[in-house]
């Protein structure tokens, strides 16, 4: 069954498997989860210095903005409005960014869970209409 699904994967009869496969954002893709996996595998975050840590969390929200934005260009086949919003993987990943951070200090609860995509949501909004109003002017 496996070998089936590899065969046809990789046939050359099914040429955009092979596009995606060669391409280079599938690769950076790969790599910036096998890097994240190596990192966090390999550190003790205990013993660590704190700058470690903030490396971690800045490779941790490089993966997560990657992997929205290939998210995004992937809902981008089917929704076309959001071949040009960059924005909201941006503002995605800054509240990612703060709920991650909030969960390691160890200040996260369930208000916050509520709150930040709340908070995220309405600076989405808040930018677009912000932009709106520059081009008016």
């Amino acid at each position: 069954m496996a070998g089936t699904i590899v065969r046809i994967f990789l046939s050359r009869n099914n040429k955009g498997a092979m596009k995606n496969i060669r391409s280079r954002p599938f690769w950076l893709s790969i790599g910036l989860i096998i890097s994240d996996s190596l990192f966090f595998g390999l550190t003790n975050p205990v013993r660590v210095a704190s700058i470690m840590l903030m490396v971690g969390f800045l490779l941790l929200m490089l993966t997560a903005y990657w992997l929205l934005y290939n998210v995004q260009k992937v809902l981008a086949v089917y929704a076309p409005w959001l071949r040009q919003q960059r924005k909201i993987v941006v503002v995605a990943t800054c509240g990612l960014a703060t709920i991650v951070a909030l969960q390691s200090i160890g200040q996260l609860t369930a208000r916050d869970g509520l709150l930040i995509p709340l908070a995220v949501s309405a600076v989405y909004f808040y930018a677009g209409l912000s932009r709106r109003s520059a081009n008016k002017s």
